[in-house]
């Protein structure tokens, strides 16, 4: 067979209903558990664009942010690493300095502050310097339920992103469609939501009624084309994906941070909580990195 076909094909075959329905692993999360800039009620009058930007996209762009400086250390250490896929382990930045100053600069800090609403910490980042191939999710089922979007995660360029390498994907204004829930996700499950790879396994039914529900949206996916020193900053309840490669194993130089606030993640203690020399916060976490 020739390549998969897109997502817009797929999109236009009238399938039919999946048996398992995107509202059979979803449901919207408490309202008044929610950052201030995703609720329904808020005045908007006083936001500023950025922040519109997010309420209305569920993403971020900012092109040209990171200068070359702040990259240059990060992709000097990475690129003697020769490994395609990166560290194994998301908690790999702490024991990679140069990824620390990358993942924490300052102002990038602060723009996650402006839309989160509140001082975030580092506590994943994803290394590989080829698409993830990760279908269609939204990241905050990942986490647990009381988390609730108080969190954020980034996508740095580190080298021109072109569309055959298999770039980011993503749904403008999905952070409105109910949340996927791990726990209902690992209900339909059975005996396999018990397995640690439980979010690939379930795949085989998120991913078509993810699809199902986008057709029934009228929706198409947006693709971050990018250059070395943009970032697009997405919410946690973003519908996302990294698209397959038209060119197998072609390189997406990039570095993906994920962060939560800081009041809103009793599960991650106190104690194992870092500043980094600009003051930026990080979590550290037991265990060696190869």
């Amino acid at each position: 067979m020739g390549f998969i076909k897109s997502i817009t094909e797929r999109l236009t075959t009238g399938q039919k209903p999946p048996a398992i329905r995107y509202a059979d692993f979803s449901a919207p999360p408490p309202e008044d558990a929610l950052p201030r800039l995703d609720r329904s009620d808020l005045d908007a009058s006083p936001l500023t664009p950025e922040q519109l930007e997010w309420r209305r996209e569920g993403a971020l762009i900012l092109r040209n942010f990171i200068p070359d400086e702040i990259t240059e250390p990060y992709i000097k250490r990475r690129e003697a690493l020769g490994e395609r896929r990166g560290w194994v382990e998301g908690y790999c930045y702490q024991f990679v300095p140069e990824m620390r100053q990358l993942a924490l600069y300052p102002p990038l800090m602060e723009k996650l502050k402006l839309l989160i609403g509140e001082e975030m910490m580092l506590h994943l980042c994803l290394t590989g310097w080829v698409t993830s191939r990760r279908t269609w999710h939204q990241d905050d089922y990942l986490n647990p339920s009381f988390v609730n979007c108080w969190y954020a995660a980034v996508w740095i360029a580190l080298g021109d992103i072109e569309p055959d390498c298999g770039p980011f994907e993503y749904i403008p204004g999905s952070h409105r469609w109910p949340l996927m829930r791990g726990e209902k996700v690992q209900a339909l499950l059975g005996k396999k939501g018990q397995d640690p790879k439980w979010p690939r396994f379930a795949e085989r039914f998120t991913t078509p009624a993810i699809e199902y529900e986008m057709k029934q949206h009228s929706v198409q996916p947006k693709t971050f084309l990018a250059k070395r020193g943009d970032v697009l900053i997405w919410h946690a309840w973003l519908m996302h994906q990294g698209s397959l490669a038209k060119i197998k194993n072609k390189e997406r130089r990039s570095l993906i941070a994920h962060f939560s606030g800081v009041n809103h993640r009793q599960d991650m203690m106190e104690a194992f909580r870092c500043r980094d020399e600009n003051g930026q916060l990080y979590m550290r976490f037991p265990g060696p990195v190869a």
